[in-house]
């Protein structure tokens, strides 16, 4: 413990260590659990004085309850400026264990989707609030952002922040590259004025990941020559997400990520706006203001999965990204802890009454010969140009009679060579298929087209689709019946793996971005967690190199520290089968137990409907059926 004055000249006491970094310590404050203390220890708390007096002196604490604001200066045993006192921020963690996926089952097991889009607009408040003070963050990153298991949102390292006085302005020196926007990369930041458009790009990034689990922006695989790191791809606005850039940007996002279609359209069409290639338009980017409102409105528009409730998903998806996603990956994005997952279950269901019910509908039979419906078109005659075909062969047919006989009673009166005529005459009476083959032609394609017409009248009219639906129900009917059985191989499954699935545990619980592994920078371990490689198990000497820029050398690294890891499981022989693996297996057949009464219960109706449509189709044949019908019986008329 320690004594401090405080520029308002209480002493206060600090106790033990909140929190370290590498400027310095946070502690506990005796006698008072709302507030802590930070203590410089870097040995430049001299050039932050003037910096900190004056975000006193402004009451900035007063004006924002979302951030960490200093409340008084701190002094030393001889006066001198120390550090400062804050808000203290309790239960809460970085951000980064909420957005991605293998931190998130540890951290914040019983969210669901609603809670990250909920963070999310709550980080573009925080954000805000602090632009309404006049300060500029500038160093927005993922371990500035605090969250608690409510959603609310805290910004801390507030000192870091650009702050301006009557006479000068303090900047923000600093900058974490994978949220530094496109203009500012590369740049000397202790020089740069920062505007509130500057942090509009890292609230897009923390937004992005939020909704992305975890995945960066600008981490894909490039289809140019060369790597193509995070902080290369912002500074050529490589958005490796968009959909309106996609030949421009070349870059492709890992696999088994959302995509921009999963979000409703004016959200999409922030992130592109954000994440523009030019960098010469930043202010125009979405402000903490336009964030709000675009992430509200995405919120409120959620539904829930109808296969898991644990998901969610704009009204607008074409189907449930997460099923999507979980599916492909094998793994599960949000696990909701200590409740079941699975679909509402019917309650008293009866497999034998579903079945009897779907027996009873009877199917519409077999469609009627269309040509039977269509009515005969009448008064159809030949048309001009297959009355023109047929003038032109009489004419010629005439002709070839009249050279015929002029060439028989030329031979007959002694001219032998008159029976060139005859060949002429043959010609004449015989020639001039061509166009006849056309007109044969087309009456080739007009029955194609009519078959083609008759075969979409058939599926419509038809019993095929209903006997389709109808055989579909029958499977899941006995899948119904085979799930038990399924389920009690798989939990069975479970206990012969149990030293498997106690070491995958072990290894999960080692999180890439809390272990300091030689070569593995912040950097690269944003890329590692936007291809889903974020904790021990995951790392495999094939799916780390398969990562772009990743060599053998570094994929190495990352094997020989996963190894590292494993060596220190130790099995233990007497604990059951993990909880968790049997929470997921009993789910996930709920959830297809759910499933298939829904579909069996809704079955009769749908089999019903499918007769109906059938039925009533019959007599309305389409327009593209009686074209067909009356180009065939004009084709047949043209020939004869």
């Amino acid at each position: 413990m320690r004594d401090y004055r405080t520029g308002a000249g209480r002493q206060i006491r600090v106790t033990s260590v909140l929190g370290k970094g590498g400027e310095g310590t946070v502690f506990h404050v005796d006698g008072d659990t709302g507030i802590a203390a930070k203590v410089y220890t870097d040995g430049k708390h001299l050039e932050r004085r003037e910096k900190i007096s004056t975000m006193v002196a402004s009451e900035l604490h007063k004006r924002s309850t979302l951030v960490a604001f200093p409340m008084e200066t701190l002094l030393g045993d001889r006066g001198e400026f120390v550090g400062f006192t804050m808000r203290k921020v309790g239960g809460v963690k970085p951000v980064h264990e909420l957005y991605a996926p293998g931190s998130r089952k540890i951290e914040f097991p019983k969210v669901d989707f609603r809670f990250l889009a909920r963070t999310a607009t709550n980080v573009a408040r925080a954000i805000g609030s602090v632009h309404q003070t006049g300060c500029v963050i500038g160093d927005i990153n993922h371990s500035g952002i605090l969250v608690s298991d409510q959603a609310t949102v805290t910004l801390i390292d507030a000192d870091s922040f650009q702050v301006r006085s009557s006479t000068m302005v303090y900047r923000c020196r600093v900058g974490v590259g994978e949220y530094t926007p496109p203009e500012l990369q590369g740049a000397v930041l202790d020089k740069v004025d920062r505007e509130p458009s500057h942090d509009g790009f890292g609230l897009a990034v923390i937004a992005f990941q939020l909704l992305f689990m975890g995945r960066h922006p600008f981490a894909g695989r490039y289809g140019g020559q060369g790597d193509m790191p995070i902080e290369k791809a912002i500074r050529e606005g490589r958005f490796a997400y968009s959909i309106q850039r996609k030949a421009e940007t070349r870059m492709d996002p890992p696999p088994f990520a959302p995509t921009l279609g999963d979000l409703t359209p004016d959200l999409a069409s922030m992130f592109e706006v954000a994440f523009q290639s030019n960098p010469s338009l930043y202010r125009s980017r979405p402000s903490a203001t336009d964030w709000i409102g675009a992430l509200s409105r995405f919120e409120a528009e959620l539904i829930p999965c109808r296969a898991n409730p644990a998901h969610h998903h704009p009204k607008n998806a074409p189907g449930c990204p997460w099923c999507r996603l979980e599916n492909g990956m094998g793994v599960t994005l949000f696990t909701a802890s200590g409740s079941s997952t699975a679909a509402p279950s019917l309650g008293n269901f009866d497999l034998t009454a579903a079945i009897a019910a779907i027996d009873r509908v009877l199917g519409p039979g077999n469609s009627p010969d269309p040509a039977q419906v269509i009515p005969m078109p009448s008064g159809m005659a030949k048309s001009r140009t297959a009355k023109e075909v047929q003038q032109r062969r009489n004419i010629r047919r005439l002709g070839g009679v009249l050279v015929a006989g002029l060439s028989i009673a030329l031979i007959a009166g002694g001219l032998p060579f008159a029976f060139v005529g005859l060949f002429v005459a043959a010609y004449l009476f015989f020639g001039g298929g061509g166009e006849i083959q056309q007109l044969q032609a087309t009456k080739a394609r007009t029955e194609s087209d009519w078959t083609a017409a008759r075969r979409e009248w058939d599926l419509e009219t038809g019993p095929m689709q209903f006997e389709q639906k109808k055989s579909l129900l029958r499977t899941f009917a006995g899948e119904h019946r085979e799930l038990p059985a399924l389920e009690k191989s798989r939990l069975d499954d479970l206990d012969r793996r149990r030293r498997e699935i106690q070491l995958q545990r072990f290894l999960e619980g080692h999180l890439i971005a809390r272990a300091k592994i030689s070569g593995i920078g912040g950097g690269r371990k944003e890329i590692l967690s936007s291809y889903g490689i974020e904790d021990a198990f995951d790392v495999t000497y094939q799916k780390v190199r398969a990562v772009p820029s990743f060599g053998d050398a570094t994929t190495r690294k990352l094997v020989d520290w996963r190894e590292s890891i494993e060596r220190k499981f130790v099995f233990n022989p007497s604990a059951g089968t993990d909880p968790a693996a049997i929470r997921q297996v009993r789910d996930g057949i709920a959830r297809r137990r759910a499933e298939i009464e829904q579909a069996l219960a809704r079955g009769p109706i749908e089999l019903e409907q499918l007769r109906s449509h059938a039925l009533t189709a019959r007599s309305r044949p389409t327009q593209k059926l009686i074209e067909a019908f009356r180009a065939m019986k004009q084709a047949e008329i043209d020939l004869n």
